[in-house]
């Protein structure tokens, strides 16, 4: 008799086997060094299907964040002139690329290539969002195409043939109308499809917390984001929130229907997860 491999065949036989055969089992990517603490990413599988997929912040991750802007390594000579203009030349936050776990059950179903975090000690545009945070990339593209957007005079320091291909509309089907394209393109990162219902950017505005943006590249979906304060995770949230779903996806995988922000206080650490998982079919 052929030996069965799959956790998902057995945990069809669930009535016969210990409750541990079909249990979550979360797996670790490589930690980096984050503040005064460290960040890893992980996913969260049962049955050898996906059931979250994010990001770990230790709790002294918040702390000994730098303070000002990144003046040195997300910064670009535009002018060539060989000095670099602060306000004008740097995009100013701290990136950090994070692999995830490599041997996760069934990898290829999860269409999440790689994290990119990105801290913002004094925000960004617009003003609504120029408080401190955090914004999480959950790249679908390769780092190599990521890394291949290059800078430049357009947009938000972008390469303008880059910047041009960038804003290039996404087929309505794949992003909800909430989410417009104010041509808010960055070098080495993509356009940015931002919530026009998202309640700071109201005319009577709320404080920030947190926000969702989809990520686009040449009328293609490259990222999911959830852009978080400092101050927001400070407050130990236990929080998941609906995502405003597409029509259709692109390509076939397991995607998000709510992304969650907690702390743990038993590890002592913050999740920032995508979460209710459900395989799609491309189109």
């Amino acid at each position: 008799m052929r030996r069965a491999n799959s956790a998902a065949c057995l945990c069809a036989l669930a009535a016969l086997l210990p409750a541990a055969a079909c249990a979550p089992q979360t797996l670790y990517g490589p930690e980096v060094s984050m503040g005064n603490g460290t960040a890893r990413t992980f996913v969260t599988t049962a049955s050898e299907r996906p059931s979250a997929i994010g990001l770990v912040l230790s709790e002294a991750a918040l702390d000994g964040l730098p303070p000002h802007r990144n003046r040195t390594s997300r910064c670009w000579d535009l002018d060539g002139n060989g000095r670099i203009n602060d306000h004008d030349e740097c995009e100013g936050d701290y990136q950090h690329a994070l692999a995830f776990p490599d041997d996760v059950p069934n990898r290829g179903d999860i269409p999440f290539r790689w994290l990119g975090l990105n801290w913002n000690p004094e925000g960004h545009e617009p003003e609504a969002w120029s408080t401190p945070h955090f914004d999480v990339h959950f790249y679908m593209a390769t780092p190599a195409e990521i890394d291949g957007l290059g800078a430049g005079p357009c947009g938000f320091f972008m390469d303008c043939q880059d910047f041009e291909r960038a804003i290039k509309p996404v087929p309505g089907k794949y992003v909800h109308p909430d989410h417009i394209n104010v041509k808010a393109a960055v070098a080495r990162m993509g356009n940015h499809l931002i919530d026009s219902k998202t309640p700071e950017l109201a005319k009577e505005p709320e404080p920030f917390t947190h926000t969702w943006i989809f990520g686009a590249y040449d009328g293609h979906i490259t990222f999911y984001e959830p852009m978080i304060t400092r101050a927001y995770l400070e407050s130990k949230p236990d929080d998941c929130v609906p995502i405003k779903l597409p029509q259709a996806w692109e390509r076939s995988g397991y995607y998000p229907t709510v992304y969650c922000m907690r702390w743990l206080p038993d590890a002592r650490e913050w999740r920032i997860s995508l979460e209710g998982l459900v395989l799609r079919k491309g189109e």
